[in-house]
């Protein structure tokens, strides 16, 4: 009996041991295209990549929907409760780049459609990260494993750099 428990529990310890060594696949990349400039409206997010530049925007600017040399509109965390005012809509919708809202619990909609407040619009179940709008266009990126860290978030935003530099180049959204 004795031997049958110690056999028990080291085959338990062996598989629990196992399966917490569970291999990470988690490959972050850092973007290594060409130059972009994007606008952002708060703080900057911190990257690794020397060849994207952050240009400080505020929502007025936004308002103004003046955009030029600019290959996408980020809009931080902070700002989204701003962003989501019925004014800014025909920005997003008639905008020549894409705006990307950065960490938002709500679903794109909430951005787009005059009639809905960001309080009263529906909480997203995507769990994207990034998300991101362009004319008809909703895109947008999740973390790896959903796991919230820097390196994480700061491959989600390469991988976002890799789609605006395949739309600066094609002028369309095309997600792989």
């Amino acid at each position: 009996m004795k031997r049958f428990r110690f056999t028990f529990i080291i085959l338990l310890l062996f598989v629990l041991l196992t399966s917490c060594g569970k291999e990470n696949n988690f490959n972050p990349i850092i973007y290594s295209g060409n130059d972009l400039k994007i606008g952002i409206v708060g703080e900057k997010p911190k990257i690794k990549e020397k060849n994207v530049s952050f240009i400080p925007l505020t929502m007025e600017d936004i308002s103004s929907s003046n955009f030029d040399n600019l290959d996408s509109v980020f809009i931080n965390k902070k700002y989204l409760s701003e962003a989501a005012k019925a004014e800014y809509a025909n920005v997003y919708l008639e905008s020549p780049i894409p705006f990307v809202f950065i960490d938002s619990d709500k679903v794109y909609m909430t951005y787009i459609d005059k009639g809905i407040s960001y309080e009263n619009a529906h909480k997203s179940k995507s769990g994207d990260y990034l998300i991101g709008f362009y004319k008809d266009t909703y895109f947008g990126l999740s973390l790896y494993n959903n796991i919230k860290n820097e390196e994480t978030i700061q491959d989600s935003y390469a991988r976002m750099f890799n789609i605006l530099e395949k739309f600066k180049s094609t002028g369309e959204i095309v997600l792989e």
